[in-house]
């Protein structure tokens, strides 16, 4: 099992050192749990979630009941869980922390076979403290020789952004201009899956509309070029992953430093 147990830290033009909390995972008697990585619903039929907490404000570890039973004692925030198991109907899930009932959704459907990315998550602007976000993880196999990439702006306050998935070295400064892989990603929100041959790959997410840090010499959002001490992504045929940005923490006053988890493996 490959845990996840660090950011990759950009913005501002700097490496933060920032480290993660790390939070024990305890699963409910209910549920079964399987492995960190790639999700095992697509073998063996099941229903399973995993769930990723994203709410900055949030940083003590939350606890998810599923009916009424805890099934995650200690949600840290950005410690992606592992997946677990569960009947495919709707089940209640709660958000508590410290005892204290902080989200509530009651009638929440699950369908036979479906493996589900459960994101936490919260506006800052809109003062909502917790919000929940259900995605379903894509478990079909790309088109030879492809990968799929899927990508969360879990950042309650960067506002729409542009992601570039570009083979390295690839020139900006042309016309017309280089359309991002995905454009005007909200806040909160994911992309679809994106299929793209496999192979190396720069990621740069930028305000959207705004290629300044990808022509002049300014910051993007988030760099993953081989540069500021992180090597070049590569991707496998056949696998399906799940890039999500979110904020770094602490929030510094005045500013926002964002950051990525490592890839999520949903397939392969």
């Amino acid at each position: 099992m490959t845990r996840l147990s660090k950011w990759i830290p950009f913005g501002a033009g700097e490496i933060s050192q920032s480290s993660m909390v790390l939070g024990a995972l305890a699963l409910g008697a209910m549920l079964i749990s399987v492995a960190c990585g790639t999700s095992s619903s697509s073998a063996s039929g099941a229903t399973e979630m995993r769930v990723v907490q994203l709410a900055p404000d949030e940083q003590q570890p939350l606890e998810m009941l599923i009916d009424n039973k805890s099934v995650f004692s200690s949600i840290a925030y950005g410690v992606p869980t592992a997946f677990t198991t569960l009947t495919a109907v709707n089940h209640d899930l709660k958000l508590n922390l410290s005892g204290t009932n902080l989200f509530d959704s009651p009638t929440e459907p699950f369908v036979k076979g479906t493996s589900y990315t459960y994101l936490v998550t919260s506006s800052l602007s809109a003062g909502v403290n917790l919000q929940g976000n259900k995605l379903i993880d894509d478990h079909t196999v790309a088109d030879k020789g492809m990968f799929k990439i899927r990508v969360v702006n879990g950042s309650p306050n960067a506002g729409a952004v542009d992601v570039y998935v570009v083979t390295p070295s690839t020139p900006f400064n042309v016309t017309p201009p280089v359309k991002p892989t995905v454009a005007g990603l909200a806040s909160n929100a994911a992309s679809t899956y994106q299929s793209l041959a496999s192979g190396s790959y720069d990621i740069f997410i930028t305000p959207a509309g705004d290629q300044s840090c990808l022509i002049l010499s300014v910051p993007c959002l988030i760099n993953l070029d081989g540069r500021n001490n992180t090597a070049v992504p590569a991707f496998q045929a056949g696998q399906n992953r799940t890039l999500i940005m979110l904020n770094q923490v602490p929030l510094i006053p005045g500013g926002s430093l964002y950051t990525t988890l490592p890839m999520l493996a949903d397939l392969n």
